[in-house]
């Protein structure tokens, strides 16, 4: 081969080295990272405080006027006692008592003005208010009775002996009324009819309890007080029954007779009879006072008569009894 030839070989090697030198690097593009996103923080907001916040306080309601009752007053006629006019107004003795502070039922003034309680107040005993007091002897309620009336009321009837050899006065019982289970319910207290139970005589007495609880089962009636009369004897004069007769006169009993002055030496000016009616057992079934009306004083020996009329609770009267009382008082 010529040098010529050899020559041109080795110059086309050598630019055939040189151009594979300078062939492309491909560099790989820069893998993006992929970073998290950041995440927008919120500043907590302050949650507001809650301040207490006086309620709403609505104006203060105008109290609604109270129409108070118009109080009935009753005026004290001749003839008139303390039972009857309770019965008249459907309230009880000692209910009228207690509102016009009358300590002893029996004297009454004619003119005298009484308040009448409502029948819906119904009296109650606070415990202590009046202390029994010791009686002369044992005094145990006779011929006890209960009565409902057709209004729903509930009555108790009975009557106290007095078997001392001294008069007696001031006498009270209390009727209390219990539960099954022996809880009180209620309980009242009254005087008894009379204002002086001579010896060996009797006078009635009369509880009403205008609103009786339903589930009174059991009752205790009492004598809580009574005393020696004393020196209030001296202003009595013993009084007589005579030719006293008692009849039914449907639907009342009606009973008539005669009192005698058996004093020997003092007239008297005011005279009181009691009558009591009870039935073939001894109970009580009702009772009555009436003033007589003497036109002039009832001189020793003299006579007055008396005739009225009783209402009684359950079969006619089997029996009665009449209390009569003679007094000198000051005009």
């Amino acid at each position: 081969m010529s040098k010529r030839k050899i020559l041109i070989f080795s110059l086309i090697v050598i630019l055939s080295g040189l151009t594979a030198c300078r062939s492309e690097v491909v560099t790989p593009a820069p893998t993006r990272g992929i970073h998290p996103t950041s995440t927008a923080t919120f500043a907590p907001i302050p949650t507001p405080r809650v301040t207490a916040t006086a309620p709403f306080a609505p104006p203060a309601a105008t109290p609604t006027p109270t129409v108070t009752p118009t109080p009935i007053i009753h005026v004290v006629q001749s003839g008139d006692v303390l039972g009857a006019i309770a019965y008249q107004y459907g309230v009880s003795v000692q209910a009228i008592q207690a509102a016009n502070g009358i300590e002893n039922p029996q004297f009454l003034k004619i003119g005298q003005e009484l308040i009448i309680p409502s029948g819906d107040d119904e009296v109650e005993i606070a415990p202590g208010l009046l202390l029994p007091t010791p009686t002369p002897a044992p005094l145990d309620p006779q011929g006890v009775g209960f009565y409902r009336t057709p209004v729903g009321s509930l009555w108790c009837l009975g009557e106290v002996e007095n078997p001392n050899e001294a008069a007696l006065t001031h006498v009270q019982v209390r009727v209390a009324l219990y539960d099954a289970g022996g809880e009180l319910l209620v309980a009242a207290n009254a005087f008894v009819a009379a204002d002086l139970i001579p010896p060996g005589e009797r006078a009635p007495f009369g509880v009403l309890f205008t609103n009786p609880p339903a589930d009174w089962v059991n009752s205790q009636v009492l004598v809580i007080r009574g005393e020696t009369a004393g020196e209030l004897t001296r202003s009595y004069i013993p009084l007589t029954v005579v030719e006293v007769d008692g009849q039914l006169s449907d639907p009342r009993f009606r009973i008539q007779g005669q009192v005698q002055n058996a004093g020997a030496e003092r007239a008297a000016n005011r005279a009181l009879v009691v009558a009591t009616t009870y039935d073939t057992q001894g109970t009580v079934t009702g009772f009555r006072q009436k003033s007589l009306e003497l036109e002039e004083n009832l001189a020793p020996g003299g006579t007055a008569s008396f005739d009225l009329w009783l209402d009684f609770h359950g079969d006619p009267p089997a029996d009665f009894h009449v209390l009569a009382l003679a007094r000198v008082t000051a005009e």
